[in-house]
């Protein structure tokens, strides 16, 4: 009897293990114990404009992230990076980025680096984006293309991975 390496479709989903706020929460360790134990010779202008732009970044990155939790929530699906998807989301805030939360994750990282004046923070941020899409996104997408099939083929045509 030959064993078959395909998931059964009760037990299909994009992830074992909830990367996203693992490389989350490593991301603001490191960059933390990086700036206390090995500080850059240089650090970021921290005035008002710099302070101000971070800020809205960091706003404008949980307005994303949320908005692309209240899609799912509207939709019955699940933000669970290890859930199984019941719907496809392809309108609101997912008619513009395949990824709202993630980059939403960006987005504010980005901007509580300028807030905090961070180099620390914007550079591990650079290899967040690397590690969420190898981790997560890419196991998502596979996931989502065996769940949805043409439907999921077709989203992906129109709307792009981040932006």
């Amino acid at each position: 009897m030959q064993m078959s390496n395909t998931p059964q479709p009760s037990q299909d989903r994009p992830n074992r293990i909830p990367w996203p706020p693992i490389v989350y929460a490593a991301v603001l360790l490191g960059a933390w114990l990086l700036q206390r134990f090995v500080p850059l010779p240089a650090s970021m202008p921290r005035d008002f404009p710099i302070n101000l732009i971070g800020w809205l970044l960091f706003a404008a990155g949980i307005a994303a992230g949320l908005a692309g939790i209240f899609q799912f929530g509207a939709l019955g699906t699940t933000v669970d990076p290890t859930g199984r998807a019941s719907s496809l989301a392809a309108s609101g805030i997912y008619a513009y980025t395949r990824n709202p939360m993630y980059l939403g994750a960006v987005l504010a990282f980005v901007g509580l680096s300028f807030a905090l004046g961070s180099y620390w923070l914007l550079i591990l941020t650079l290899v967040m984006i690397v590690l969420l899409t190898k981790l997560a996104i890419e196991p998502e997408e596979a996931y989502l293309s065996r769940r949805f099939g043409a439907d999921y083929a077709a989203y992906r045509t129109k709307v792009r991975r981040w932006l």
